[in-house]
């Protein structure tokens, strides 16, 4: 698992004892199960990372769209590349603005060509989101629930699930994601969505 710890994440939030290790073995795979649904869900692995001349089209917009978010930092700006990336204008700091999802132009516009403009930049999270650790918990709770159950259709999960009222409780899974339908919710606002090319800067396939 790369996102949570066996000993401090799952064992105390299932009531075991760290120093227990019967369970090790199941905890570990159901973990890297969730995990894994989680970031194909998600489409991130929630680390940082860092991308050099990704090159992208120009669409005379005053909004550069990157292929990954959310976007941390931007390192530089080129305009007029090639389609290498290479032998482009830098533009000065002050002339950009960055948000998690997109870059806003100050009082210019991208090239009206394809391949044109090259961005580096730092994207993704610092840490593992709290909303997304309690997910994964709870997703490896409610598959630990259901582990001796004939069926594969329900398992409660948490009752520590404070934001629920405690009256409805997840009992269905979610078949295309492998995740409990409530929990697939909550991770909606992590998923990357495509924006649409007008009038935005057009993504270079």
């Amino acid at each position: 698992m790369i996102l949570l710890n066996l000993n401090t994440d799952i064992k105390p939030w299932l009531g075991i004892d760290p120093l227990e290790t019967k369970y090790d073995t199941l905890l570990t795979t159901i973990g890297d199960a969730m995990e894994a649904a989680v970031i194909n869900y998600c489409e991130t692995d929630f680390q940082l990372h860092v991308v050099t001349k990704e090159v992208l089209d120009g669409n005379n917009s005053d909004v550069i769209i990157t292929r990954n978010i959310p976007v941390k930092s931007v390192q530089a700006i080129y305009f007029n590349c090639d389609v290498q990336g290479n032998n482009g204008s830098l533009l000065d700091v002050l002339n950009y603005q960055v948000f998690p999802e997109s870059i806003t132009l100050q009082s210019m516009r991208t090239p009206f060509a394809r391949s044109r403009v090259r961005v580096d930049y730092t994207y993704g999270y610092d840490g593992l989101p709290y909303d997304v650790k309690l997910c994964l918990i709870q997703c490896v709770e409610a598959e630990w629930r259901r582990k001796n159950q004939k069926s594969l259709l329900g398992a409660n999960i948490s009752k520590k699930d404070e934001s629920d009222s405690g009256t409805q409780r997840p009992n269905e899974w979610d078949s295309k994601t492998g995740l409990p339908t409530v929990l697939v919710y909550k991770l909606n606002p992590y998923r990357s969505y495509e924006f649409p090319c007008q009038p935005m800067a057009q993504r270079n396939q």
